[in-house]
C-alpha cells in the first residue's frame, strides 16, 4: 500500500481537504487493472485532536501525527484562514514536514498550503505554484523559491504543488496516474464526472502548464513536437512547416510558452523518459535512445538538471512506491 498522509490544521480549507481524500479514494474503485485499493489514506493532526475548518466545521482525523512512523506521500490542503496566523498557530505542520523531507516523502501542497512547505524550507531553490492571494506575501516571505504562480501545478523533485482552487482535482488526478496509470486516472475522473479533457491533459502535466494560451499556431507546434520528439527537430524546419520565419516562430512559441522549441522538445523528451522509467524495465541506455539521444552520460545530467534526480534515482523513488503493492 502507498501510505498517504493529509495533514489537517486549524482554519483548513474543508472542501480541499475531503475532496483530495476522496479523489484518492474513489482511484481504487475506478483503477484499470481491478487489484483493489492502492492508497492508505489518513487524516491526521497533532494529538490527533479535531480541528476547527475555516468556516467553523469541526473535523475529527484519523489519528494523531506522532502516530505516523512513515508516509510515502504527504498532502498540505489550502489554508482557508488568514495566512500568517495559521502558520503561527500551527507550527507543528511545519515540523513535521521538515521531517517529511529528511525522510525523502514525496509531499504535495493545495493553493496556499505551499505556504507551509515554504516555512518549512522545502521550496528553497525549487519551483512551485500557489493561489494568486497569497502570492505578494510568498514573495516577500520566501524569496529563495521560484514561484511560478501562473502555474497551475509545478513538480520539482519530491515537491508538488497546485495552485489552489479546483486545481486540487488536478493534483489528485495527478498522483493517481503517477502511481496507478493513466487510465485509471481517466476511469477516476470519469466516476466522479471532472471534465475529461483535463484528464487528457495529465501524463506528467508540467508541460501541461504551457498549453494555457490562445496561440492555436503555437498550439499545433507543440503537438507536433512531442508526436515527433524521437526525431531531429530543426527550427528553420518547424517554421517552414508552420509558415513563419525562424524569428517569429521562436519570439512566438517563447511568448506563448514561456519556452523556446528545442527547450520545448528537451522537456518532452525528459517527461517520455520519466514514463518510461516507471512503466518499462528498460536500461538508462535504452531509455536515452529511445526518446532520442546518443550520449547517455550528457542524458543523465540533462535528466538531474530537469528533475533534481538521476534517471535512477527517479525510477527508484517512483517505481519502488508503485510496487510496494505486490499488484503493481
Amino acid at each position: 500500500m502507498i501510505n498517504v498522509t493529509i495533514l489537517a490544521f486549524d482554519f483548513v480549507l474543508p472542501v480541499a481537504l475531503m475532496g483530495i481524500h476522496d479523489l484518492l479514494y474513489f482511484a481504487g474503485r475506478a483503477q484499470s487493472d481491478n487489484q483493489g485499493q492502492r492508497f492508505n489514506i489518513r487524516i491526521a493532526s497533532w494529538d490527533g485532536r479535531p480541528v476547527t475548518t475555516n468556516n467553523n466545521l469541526t473535523l475529527t482525523p484519523h489519528c494523531a501525527l506522532q502516530d505516523i512512523a512513515h508516509s510515502d506521500l504527504y498532502l498540505v490542503p489550502t489554508i482557508g484562514g488568514e495566512f500568517e496566523r495559521t502558520l503561527t498557530q500551527n507550527p507543528q505542520v511545519v515540523e513535521v514536514l521538515k521531517a517529511a523531507g529528511e525522510d525523502n516523502s514525496i509531499i504535495g501542497s493545495n493553493g496556499t498550503g505551499a505556504l507551509f512547505l515554504a516555512e518549512a524550507g522545502l521550496l528553497d531553490n525549487r519551483i512551485a505554484t500557489t493561489h494568486w492571494t497569497a502570492e505578494t506575501l510568498f514573495r516577500e516571505r520566501y524569496p529563495e523559491v521560484d514561484l511560478r504562480s501562473d502555474q497551475p501545478l509545478t513538480h520539482d523533485g519530491s515537491i508538488i504543488c497546485d495552485a489552489g482552487g479546483v486545481f486540487w482535482w488536478d493534483l489528485g488526478l495527478y498522483l493517481i496516474e503517477l502511481f496507478y496509470d493513466q487510465a485509471t486516472a481517466a476511469n477516476t475522473a470519469k466516476l466522479l464526472m471532472v471534465d475529461m479533457d483535463r484528464v487528457g491533459q495529465l501524463s506528467f502535466s508540467p508541460l501541461t502548464n504551457t498549453k494555457y494560451h490562445g496561440d492555436k499556431t503555437v498550439l499545433a507546434i507543440q503537438s507536433w513536437i512531442e508526436e515527433h520528439q524521437r526525431e531531429a527537430v530543426a527550427i528553420d524546419m518547424l517554421g517552414k512547416k508552420f509558415g513563419l520565419s525562424s524569428r517569429s516562430l521562436i519570439r512566438r512559441f517563447k511568448l506563448a510558452t514561456g519556452l523556446t522549441p528545442l527547450n520545448y522538445l528537451q522537456a518532452a523528451r525528459i517527461e517520455s523518459a520519466q514514463r518510461l522509467l516507471l512503466r518499462s524495465n528498460k536500461t538508462i541506455e535504452q531509455v536515452t535512445n529511445w526518446v532520442g539521444y546518443d550520449d547517455v552520460s550528457s542524458f543523465i545530467r540533462l535528466f538531474k538538471r530537469n528533475t533534481g534526480l538521476t534517471p535512477s534515482s527517479y525510477r527508484a523513488r517512483y517505481k519502488s512506491i508503485r510496487s510496494q503493492d505486490s499488484s503493481l
